[in-house]
């Protein structure tokens, strides 16, 4: 079996284009970051494309180019794959994408580059905030815990809050009648029979619809 072809090619931005039900968010500051890194470093790793142009992993690093004004961009181009693999490749690629890092290395790298850079760049140029410059360059005896409540308290409400708005979000999806009730089918003189106990329910409770029908087997449950 020959292997296919992954050769780098230069590519027009304007013909990538977004996945639309791309799993993975690329917030503003994020795309800031990976803008600075092609900046300064240039490219790393190219965009990965379906033969049309759709783009199968590197969202991020289209819109940090089209930030920096980029005209062409490096992409691999997987002429080998089927729309369906494309989209499990990509669906692949954003779940396996790691978001677990080793700390004491990475403080270890930042001390020994802080001595060693030539002043070509910043370290906040690597997409480091300055609290998260100051604690690893800085000396952990000396470092106030405030750095760690405030971070941690701020993240926990913020986590929170979003996962309330998702809750939420889910809990006003339409469904299926047939998911809450426990069965899918019925026959036509059950259906019939329903329809005649709704009508029922809706003019005794003054409501309608589902919010009838919770009301009525509410009432129901709490006799009991």
């Amino acid at each position: 079996m020959s292997e296919p072809n992954h050769a780098i090619e230069i590519v027009d931005i304007g013909w990538l284009k977004e996945y639309e039900a791309n799993a993975k968010k690329h917030p503003d500051d994020e795309v800031a970051k990976l803008a600075t890194s092609i900046e300064k470093f240039g490219w790393t790793a190219p965009i990965i494309v379906w033969k049309d142009g759709t783009i199968i992993a590197g969202h991020g690093r289209r819109k940090a180019a089209l930030r920096l004004g980029l005209k062409k961009v490096p992409v691999i181009v997987r002429r080998d794959l089927t729309k369906a693999q494309a989209d499990a490749l990509r669906l692949a690629d954003n779940r396996v994408a790691g978001t677990q890092y080793d700390q004491a290395a990475i403080q270890i790298e930042l001390q020994r580059l802080a001595d060693e850079l030539d002043g070509s760049f910043e370290l906040s140029d690597m997409g480091f905030t300055d609290k998260e410059l100051d604690f690893s360059l800085g000396d952990l005896d000396e470092i106030s815990d405030d750095l760690f409540v405030d971070d941690i308290s701020g993240a926990v409400e913020t986590q929170k809050e979003e996962n309330k708005a998702k809750v939420e979000a889910v809990d006003d999806t339409a469904a299926p009648v047939g998911d809450a009730l426990g069965f899918k089918r019925v026959t036509i003189e059950e259906s019939r029979k329903l329809k005649g106990l709704m009508a029922q329910i809706e003019t005794r409770s003054g409501k309608s619809g589902v919010q009838a029908l919770i009301h009525v087997l509410s009432a129901a449950v709490e006799d009991k």
